[in-house]
Protein backbone atom coordinates (compact mmCIF):
# COMPACT_ATOMS: atom_id res chain seq x y z
CA UNK A 1 0.00 0.00 0.00
CA UNK A 2 2.60 2.10 0.90
CA UNK A 3 4.86 1.60 -2.34
CA UNK A 4 1.84 2.27 -4.21
CA UNK A 5 1.93 5.89 -2.93
CA UNK A 6 5.11 6.19 -3.41
CA UNK A 7 5.45 5.30 -6.90
CA UNK A 8 3.56 8.08 -7.91
CA UNK A 9 5.83 10.96 -6.62
CA UNK A 10 8.92 9.04 -7.56
CA UNK A 11 7.59 9.11 -10.98
CA UNK A 12 6.82 13.06 -10.76
CA UNK A 13 9.97 13.93 -9.62
CA UNK A 14 12.19 12.21 -12.09
CA UNK A 15 9.69 14.37 -14.44
CA UNK A 16 10.51 17.64 -12.80
CA UNK A 17 14.43 16.77 -12.58
CA UNK A 18 14.24 17.21 -16.47
CA UNK A 19 12.99 20.25 -17.11
CA UNK A 20 15.25 21.56 -14.05
CA UNK A 21 18.01 20.08 -15.18
CA UNK A 22 17.96 21.62 -19.07
CA UNK A 23 16.84 25.44 -17.22
CA UNK A 24 20.30 24.97 -14.84
CA UNK A 25 22.35 24.23 -18.09
CA UNK A 26 20.39 27.05 -20.18
CA UNK A 27 21.16 29.38 -17.35
CA UNK A 28 24.75 28.25 -17.32
CA UNK A 29 25.09 28.70 -21.55
CA UNK A 30 23.42 32.26 -21.57
CA UNK A 31 25.99 33.03 -18.59
CA UNK A 32 28.66 32.43 -20.63
CA UNK A 33 27.69 33.88 -23.69
CA UNK A 34 27.28 37.22 -21.96
CA UNK A 35 30.42 36.94 -19.98
CA UNK A 36 32.71 38.26 -22.99
CA UNK A 37 31.05 41.46 -23.36
CA UNK A 38 30.46 42.03 -19.54
CA UNK A 39 34.76 41.64 -19.63
CA UNK A 40 35.18 43.37 -22.67
CA UNK A 41 33.10 46.66 -20.69
CA UNK A 42 34.73 46.22 -17.63
CA UNK A 43 38.14 46.78 -19.28
CA UNK A 44 37.31 49.92 -21.00
CA UNK A 45 35.78 51.09 -18.20
CA UNK A 46 38.34 50.58 -16.04
CA UNK A 47 41.10 52.54 -17.50
CA UNK A 48 39.35 55.76 -17.83
CA UNK A 49 38.51 55.22 -14.06
CA UNK A 50 42.22 54.71 -13.59
CA UNK A 51 43.49 57.91 -15.52
CA UNK A 52 40.57 59.76 -13.88
CA UNK A 53 42.34 59.38 -10.48
CA UNK A 54 45.90 60.02 -11.71
CA UNK A 55 45.09 62.59 -13.61
CA UNK A 56 46.43 66.12 -11.84
CA UNK A 57 45.95 69.86 -12.49
CA UNK A 58 48.59 71.18 -15.36
CA UNK A 59 50.47 74.55 -14.71
CA UNK A 60 51.13 76.79 -17.03
CA UNK A 61 54.33 75.77 -17.75
CA UNK A 62 53.35 72.36 -19.02
CA UNK A 63 50.20 74.08 -21.01
CA UNK A 64 52.90 76.38 -22.88
CA UNK A 65 55.54 73.37 -23.69
CA UNK A 66 52.92 71.00 -24.87
CA UNK A 67 51.42 74.24 -27.21
CA UNK A 68 55.28 74.62 -28.24
CA UNK A 69 55.67 70.96 -29.06
CA UNK A 70 52.64 70.92 -30.83
CA UNK A 71 53.43 74.34 -33.27
CA UNK A 72 56.81 72.63 -34.11
CA UNK A 73 55.05 69.55 -35.23
CA UNK A 74 52.96 71.51 -37.19
CA UNK A 75 56.02 73.60 -39.06
CA UNK A 76 58.07 70.34 -39.02
CA UNK A 77 55.03 68.27 -41.20
CA UNK A 78 54.62 71.78 -43.20
CA UNK A 79 58.36 71.89 -44.06
CA UNK A 80 59.00 75.19 -41.42
CA UNK A 81 61.26 74.16 -38.90
CA UNK A 82 61.54 76.68 -36.02
CA UNK A 83 64.64 79.22 -36.50
CA UNK A 84 66.90 78.67 -33.70
CA UNK A 85 68.04 82.08 -31.69
CA UNK A 86 71.39 83.48 -33.27
CA UNK A 87 74.26 82.86 -31.25
CA UNK A 88 76.03 85.79 -29.25
CA UNK A 89 78.67 86.98 -32.04
CA UNK A 90 81.88 88.14 -29.72
CA UNK A 91 83.28 91.31 -30.47
CA UNK A 92 86.72 90.69 -32.52
CA UNK A 93 89.36 93.13 -31.98
CA UNK A 94 90.73 94.78 -35.09
CA UNK A 95 93.44 93.11 -37.24
CA UNK A 96 97.08 95.20 -37.21
CA UNK A 97 98.67 98.01 -34.67
CA UNK A 98 95.46 100.55 -33.13
CA UNK A 99 97.93 102.99 -31.98
CA UNK A 100 97.57 106.54 -33.13
CA UNK A 101 101.44 107.01 -32.81
CA UNK A 102 104.76 104.46 -33.01
CA UNK A 103 108.07 104.46 -34.02
CA UNK A 104 110.64 101.36 -34.50
CA UNK A 105 114.23 102.03 -34.36
CA UNK A 106 117.05 99.68 -35.01
CA UNK A 107 120.20 100.83 -33.10
CA UNK A 108 122.27 98.68 -34.69
CA UNK A 109 121.80 100.16 -38.43
CA UNK A 110 119.89 103.71 -36.68
CA UNK A 111 117.85 102.72 -39.52
CA UNK A 112 113.68 103.24 -38.33
CA UNK A 113 111.95 100.06 -39.56
CA UNK A 114 108.30 100.76 -38.97
CA UNK A 115 106.70 103.82 -37.77
CA UNK A 116 103.40 105.47 -37.64
CA UNK A 117 102.85 109.69 -37.34
CA UNK A 118 106.22 109.58 -36.03
CA UNK A 119 106.63 113.38 -35.75
CA UNK A 120 102.68 113.59 -34.34
CA UNK A 121 102.81 115.70 -30.68
CA UNK A 122 100.53 113.85 -28.33
CA UNK A 123 100.67 113.29 -24.30
CA UNK A 124 102.85 110.71 -23.24
CA UNK A 125 101.69 110.46 -19.55
CA UNK A 126 104.00 108.42 -17.47
CA UNK A 127 106.72 107.82 -20.12
CA UNK A 128 107.79 111.19 -18.62
CA UNK A 129 109.36 109.26 -15.46
CA UNK A 130 112.01 108.21 -17.69
CA UNK A 131 113.27 111.77 -17.98
CA UNK A 132 112.61 112.40 -14.32
CA UNK A 133 114.75 109.15 -13.22
CA UNK A 134 117.75 110.44 -15.85
CA UNK A 135 117.71 114.27 -14.26
CA UNK A 136 117.45 112.30 -10.47
CA UNK A 137 120.25 110.16 -11.10
CA UNK A 138 122.48 113.13 -12.58
CA UNK A 139 122.07 115.17 -9.31
CA UNK A 140 121.24 112.78 -6.41
CA UNK A 141 123.50 109.97 -4.97
CA UNK A 142 121.75 106.34 -4.74
CA UNK A 143 122.04 106.53 -1.11
CA UNK A 144 121.08 109.82 -0.07
CA UNK A 145 118.04 109.62 1.88
CA UNK A 146 114.99 111.92 1.03
CA UNK A 147 112.18 113.13 2.53
CA UNK A 148 108.44 112.63 1.59
CA UNK A 149 106.90 115.78 0.57
CA UNK A 150 103.71 117.14 3.20
CA UNK A 151 101.39 117.91 0.57
CA UNK A 152 102.78 113.79 -0.99
CA UNK A 153 98.36 112.28 -0.08
CA UNK A 154 97.30 115.19 -2.46
CA UNK A 155 98.84 113.66 -5.37
CA UNK A 156 96.28 111.39 -7.44
CA UNK A 157 96.96 108.17 -8.47
CA UNK A 158 98.64 105.72 -9.38
CA UNK A 159 100.74 106.21 -5.78
CA UNK A 160 102.58 103.44 -3.92
CA UNK A 161 101.29 104.85 -1.12
CA UNK A 162 104.08 106.96 0.57
CA UNK A 163 103.74 108.80 3.73
CA UNK A 164 104.50 112.49 4.32
CA UNK A 165 107.68 112.79 6.67
CA UNK A 166 108.49 109.81 5.72
CA UNK A 167 112.31 108.95 4.47
CA UNK A 168 113.84 106.78 1.68
CA UNK A 169 116.63 106.30 -0.31
CA UNK A 170 117.19 107.96 -4.05
CA UNK A 171 117.38 104.02 -5.01
CA UNK A 172 114.61 102.83 -3.26
CA UNK A 173 112.00 106.02 -5.08
CA UNK A 174 113.58 105.25 -8.44
CA UNK A 175 112.27 101.23 -7.37
CA UNK A 176 108.62 102.36 -6.98
CA UNK A 177 109.02 105.46 -9.72
CA UNK A 178 110.20 103.04 -12.50
CA UNK A 179 108.38 99.81 -11.36
CA UNK A 180 105.19 100.41 -10.10
CA UNK A 181 105.19 104.20 -11.52
CA UNK A 182 104.41 106.09 -8.68
CA UNK A 183 103.82 109.19 -9.08
CA UNK A 184 104.37 110.13 -5.09
CA UNK A 185 107.82 108.88 -5.76
CA UNK A 186 107.99 111.25 -9.09
CA UNK A 187 106.90 114.09 -6.50
CA UNK A 188 109.50 113.46 -4.11
CA UNK A 189 112.07 113.27 -6.04
CA UNK A 190 111.55 116.23 -7.73
CA UNK A 191 110.72 118.45 -4.49
CA UNK A 192 114.04 117.07 -3.03
CA UNK A 193 115.73 118.60 -6.08
CA UNK A 194 117.98 121.79 -5.50
CA UNK A 195 115.37 124.58 -5.97
CA UNK A 196 112.82 122.72 -5.29
CA UNK A 197 110.35 121.19 -7.97
CA UNK A 198 110.26 123.78 -10.66
CA UNK A 199 114.17 123.80 -10.94
CA UNK A 200 113.65 119.84 -11.35
CA UNK A 201 111.19 120.47 -14.18
CA UNK A 202 113.24 122.86 -15.90
CA UNK A 203 116.30 120.26 -15.64
CA UNK A 204 113.88 117.73 -17.11
CA UNK A 205 113.19 120.35 -20.31
CA UNK A 206 116.71 120.78 -20.51
CA UNK A 207 117.47 117.20 -20.31
CA UNK A 208 115.56 116.44 -23.22
CA UNK A 209 116.37 118.91 -25.56
CA UNK A 210 120.20 117.57 -24.86
CA UNK A 211 118.74 114.71 -26.47
CA UNK A 212 118.15 116.33 -29.71
CA UNK A 213 114.19 116.70 -28.82
CA UNK A 214 112.38 119.73 -30.12
CA UNK A 215 108.61 118.68 -29.86
CA UNK A 216 108.76 117.48 -26.05
CA UNK A 217 107.24 119.79 -23.19
CA UNK A 218 106.98 118.88 -19.50
CA UNK A 219 105.18 120.44 -17.03
CA UNK A 220 104.69 117.79 -14.25
CA UNK A 221 107.82 115.28 -13.15
CA UNK A 222 105.26 112.56 -13.13
CA UNK A 223 103.14 112.61 -16.59
CA UNK A 224 100.01 113.78 -14.70
CA UNK A 225 98.37 116.76 -16.50
CA UNK A 226 99.01 120.38 -14.66
CA UNK A 227 95.71 121.87 -14.53
CA UNK A 228 96.12 126.14 -14.19
CA UNK A 229 93.34 128.10 -12.55
CA UNK A 230 93.22 131.54 -14.39
CA UNK A 231 90.75 134.49 -13.41
CA UNK A 232 89.51 135.86 -16.75
CA UNK A 233 86.68 138.75 -16.09
CA UNK A 234 85.52 137.53 -12.63
CA UNK A 235 85.32 134.31 -14.08
CA UNK A 236 87.74 131.32 -12.99
CA UNK A 237 88.90 129.23 -15.83
CA UNK A 238 91.12 126.34 -16.08
CA UNK A 239 94.02 125.19 -18.56
CA UNK A 240 94.76 121.77 -18.65
CA UNK A 241 98.36 121.19 -19.80
CA UNK A 242 99.99 117.62 -20.80
CA UNK A 243 103.38 116.54 -21.27
CA UNK A 244 103.42 115.75 -24.98
CA UNK A 245 106.20 114.48 -27.27
CA UNK A 246 106.48 112.37 -30.55
CA UNK A 247 106.77 108.61 -30.84
CA UNK A 248 110.27 109.28 -32.58
CA UNK A 249 111.66 111.90 -30.05
CA UNK A 250 110.36 109.53 -27.19
CA UNK A 251 112.42 106.61 -28.62
CA UNK A 252 115.54 109.07 -28.22
CA UNK A 253 114.73 109.39 -24.28
CA UNK A 254 114.25 105.71 -24.27
CA UNK A 255 117.60 104.93 -26.05
CA UNK A 256 119.14 107.24 -23.62
CA UNK A 257 117.46 105.99 -19.98
CA UNK A 258 117.63 102.07 -21.09
CA UNK A 259 121.40 102.80 -21.82
CA UNK A 260 121.90 103.87 -18.20
CA UNK A 261 122.93 100.41 -16.07
CA UNK A 262 120.75 101.78 -12.86
CA UNK A 263 117.15 102.31 -14.91
CA UNK A 264 117.58 98.80 -17.10
CA UNK A 265 118.60 96.70 -14.07
CA UNK A 266 115.38 98.61 -12.07
CA UNK A 267 112.98 98.40 -15.56
CA UNK A 268 113.68 94.38 -15.19
CA UNK A 269 112.44 93.73 -12.01
CA UNK A 270 109.02 92.49 -11.67
CA UNK A 271 108.78 93.41 -7.76
CA UNK A 272 110.82 95.36 -4.94
CA UNK A 273 110.74 96.00 -1.56
CA UNK A 274 111.04 100.09 -0.45
CA UNK A 275 112.68 100.02 2.77
CA UNK A 276 111.29 103.04 4.92
CA UNK A 277 112.46 104.78 8.20
CA UNK A 278 109.28 104.68 9.30
CA UNK A 279 106.87 102.32 8.45
CA UNK A 280 108.30 98.96 9.48
CA UNK A 281 106.29 97.12 6.79
CA UNK A 282 107.97 99.35 4.20
CA UNK A 283 106.53 99.45 0.71
CA UNK A 284 105.94 96.61 -1.53
CA UNK A 285 105.93 97.28 -5.33
CA UNK A 286 105.46 94.92 -8.57
CA UNK A 287 105.90 95.83 -12.04
CA UNK A 288 103.17 97.38 -14.24
CA UNK A 289 104.83 95.92 -17.56
CA UNK A 290 102.92 92.57 -18.86
CA UNK A 291 105.83 92.14 -21.31
CA UNK A 292 108.65 90.79 -18.69
CA UNK A 293 105.71 87.60 -18.28
CA UNK A 294 106.32 87.15 -22.42
CA UNK A 295 108.56 84.95 -23.67
CA UNK A 296 110.42 88.02 -25.25
CA UNK A 297 114.30 89.32 -25.91
CA UNK A 298 112.85 92.54 -23.61
CA UNK A 299 115.70 94.83 -22.27
CA UNK A 300 113.86 97.15 -20.22
CA UNK A 301 110.23 98.68 -20.77
CA UNK A 302 108.54 101.39 -19.16
CA UNK A 303 104.63 102.04 -19.15
CA UNK A 304 102.44 104.90 -19.06
CA UNK A 305 98.75 106.05 -18.83
CA UNK A 306 96.55 109.33 -18.79
CA UNK A 307 92.71 109.24 -20.39
CA UNK A 308 93.81 111.69 -22.73
CA UNK A 309 97.18 110.11 -23.68
CA UNK A 310 95.62 106.22 -23.78
CA UNK A 311 98.16 103.79 -23.01
CA UNK A 312 101.59 104.78 -23.89
CA UNK A 313 104.62 102.00 -24.03
CA UNK A 314 108.30 102.42 -24.34
CA UNK A 315 110.64 98.92 -24.87
CA UNK A 316 113.81 98.08 -25.81
CA UNK A 317 114.67 94.01 -27.39
CA UNK A 318 117.70 92.49 -28.37
CA UNK A 319 117.63 90.21 -31.44
CA UNK A 320 120.64 88.72 -31.70
CA UNK A 321 122.90 91.84 -33.03
CA UNK A 322 119.82 93.61 -33.59
CA UNK A 323 118.40 96.03 -30.85
CA UNK A 324 115.01 97.48 -31.34
CA UNK A 325 113.68 100.14 -29.11
CA UNK A 326 110.00 100.66 -29.76
CA UNK A 327 107.62 103.45 -28.57
CA UNK A 328 103.52 102.96 -28.90
CA UNK A 329 101.57 106.25 -27.99
CA UNK A 330 97.71 106.75 -27.54
CA UNK A 331 96.81 102.65 -27.70
CA UNK A 332 93.88 101.09 -26.69
CA UNK A 333 96.50 97.77 -25.96
CA UNK A 334 99.88 98.97 -25.68
CA UNK A 335 100.93 95.69 -25.05
CA UNK A 336 99.40 93.76 -28.02
CA UNK A 337 100.73 96.94 -30.09
CA UNK A 338 104.22 96.49 -28.92
CA UNK A 339 104.33 93.03 -29.77
CA UNK A 340 102.68 93.60 -33.45
CA UNK A 341 105.26 96.05 -34.20
CA UNK A 342 108.15 93.97 -32.83
CA UNK A 343 107.36 91.07 -35.20
CA UNK A 344 106.69 92.96 -37.82
CA UNK A 345 110.06 94.79 -37.16
CA UNK A 346 111.59 91.42 -37.46
CA UNK A 347 110.03 90.07 -40.41
CA UNK A 348 110.78 93.96 -42.30
CA UNK A 349 114.29 93.56 -40.97
CA UNK A 350 114.54 89.69 -42.45
CA UNK A 351 113.19 90.92 -45.75
CA UNK A 352 115.61 93.62 -45.91
CA UNK A 353 118.57 91.79 -45.47
CA UNK A 354 117.77 89.04 -47.64
CA UNK A 355 117.33 91.90 -50.44
CA UNK A 356 120.67 93.73 -49.85
CA UNK A 357 122.28 89.67 -50.11
CA UNK A 358 120.66 89.65 -53.87
CA UNK A 359 121.82 92.67 -54.98
CA UNK A 360 125.99 92.52 -53.46
CA UNK A 361 124.90 88.90 -54.93
CA UNK A 362 124.21 90.18 -58.61
CA UNK A 363 126.50 92.78 -58.13
CA UNK A 364 129.52 90.64 -57.84
CA UNK A 365 128.22 88.78 -60.93
CA UNK A 366 127.98 91.63 -63.46
CA UNK A 367 131.62 92.10 -62.12
CA UNK A 368 132.76 89.45 -62.87
CA UNK A 369 131.15 89.24 -66.00
CA UNK A 370 132.27 92.49 -67.33
CA UNK A 371 136.34 91.56 -66.06
CA UNK A 372 135.83 88.33 -68.30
Amino acid sequence: MTQNKLAPLTSLSALLRVPLLLATVGLVLFTWSLSPSWAEGRSNKRPAAVKKAVKKPENKVTVKKRAKTKADAANARNGHLRKKPASRTIKQMPKGVLAKAYYCLNLGNNRAVLERNPDKQLPVASLTKLITALVALDSMPLDRQLTVPDHIKKVPRSVIGLKPGDRLSVEDVLHGLLIASGNDCAETLACSYLGGRDNFIKAMNRKAKSMGTSHTVFYTPSGLDRKVVHDREGKQTVDVDSNVSTAREIALVTRSAFSHPEIRRICRKTHHFLKSAKEEEGYPVRNTNKLLRDNLPLVAGKTGYTARAGHCLASEFACGQDVYVIVVLGSPDHFRDTRLVYHKALKEDARTKTAGKARRFSGRIASTTVAD
